[in-house]
């Protein structure tokens, strides 16, 4: 259901009647959404992408509505919901600033706004304000998942040493699938963030710098933490190929020992069960013994040699 607010000095405060500055609307309000969009002959597919984590992030104009200086920014949220599938997590977070209202579009079952107004609202003064606020506020939401992340990653590097059983290998590859996400979307989303201060007053307006720059160096920070930890995944999945390359290494070295050992016995018998004359033994009660007293030392001696000798030389 949509739900209206009214902009003042202390904050938001919810608006019984139609009178309202900012309009928070969800993908689920169907009549909702449709009304808005004739109310204000807005673009019809304006909402279209909602629940889409491919949606593409922008800062435009919006031309031919009936709103004053409109201009729509549209930025990627992620959930803290770490049980989903990442593209069920990354959320579009549509605003529509006009000079009349203020209008959000979320996706559905989204409390961004809610718990945007529990930890900013004396704050949330002015439609620039909340604009700021909103996107601290979803920097703040991919740190937190950037430091889970973090978390992820030296558990890999420290199974990376030990082990590489699937159940690891498949974990490094859905964390590799989620940073693939994370990176393009602040790709896409610094390049909107760009324009946004360039193009736009906002930074005037919020009469803030050192909130300004807060939000700006958040969304460095994060930034560069999603670099550095795709380098990191790229480093653990080689670590996690020499490691298996290792192994085989070693059991290749094994099996080709067990094989020289086994090669020497077989020699000698093949050579014994050779169906001519003039064998040593041939006559003996005890040939075969002796042969098979021979086999067992020369197979200890060959194998005694390839444990003791060092083939990295």
């Amino acid at each position: 259901m949509a739900t209206k607010y009214k902009i003042t000095k202390q904050g938001l405060q919810v608006s019984p009647n139609g009178d309202f500055d900012l309009l928070v609307l969800t993908n689920d309000d169907k009549a909702e959404v449709k009304q808005t969009i004739d109310d204000y002959r807005l673009p019809r597919n304006i909402f279209q992408a909602g629940d889409e984590a491919e949606e593409v992030t922008r800062y435009e104009e919006l031309l031919g509505t009936k709103l004053t200086d409109a201009k729509v920014l549209v930025l990627m949220d992620i959930s803290a919901n770490i049980e989903a599938a990442i593209e069920e997590r990354l959320e579009p977070l549509t605003m529509i600033r006009a000079k009349e209202h203020l209008i959000v579009h979320l996706n559905v079952g989204s409390s961004f706004v809610d718990n945007l107004i529990d930890e900013y609202n004396e704050q949330l003064t002015t439609q620039a304000h909340f604009l700021g606020c909103a996107i601290y506020r979803v920097s703040t939401h991919f740190m937190l998942e950037l430091n889970r992340v973090k978390k992820v990653i030296d558990e890999l590097d420290e199974a990376a040493r030990k082990t590489t059983k699937n159940k690891e290998l498949f974990r490094l590859a859905d964390t590799e699938r989620l940073m693939v996400y994370l990176d393009h979307s602040l790709q896409d989303q610094h390049l909107t963030l760009k324009r946004l201060w360039a193009e736009s007053d906002l930074a005037a307006e919020i009469d803030d710098p050192r909130f300004v720059q807060d939000i700006q160096l958040r969304q460095h920070h994060i930034e560069k933490l999603v670099r550095i930890y795709r380098d990191l995944l790229e480093t653990i999945g080689g670590l996690f190929t020499d490691m298996m390359d290792n192994n085989l290494n070693h059991l290749m070295k094994y099996l080709d020992s067990a094989g020289l050992v086994i090669s020497v016995p077989a020699l000698i018998s093949g050579i014994w069960g050779m169906n001519v004359g003039g064998l040593p033994g041939k006559g003996s009660g005890i040939g075969f013994t002796l042969v098979m007293i021979a086999m067992v030392i020369l197979a200890i001696l060959t194998g005694i040699h390839l444990a003791t000798r060092d083939f990295n030389d």
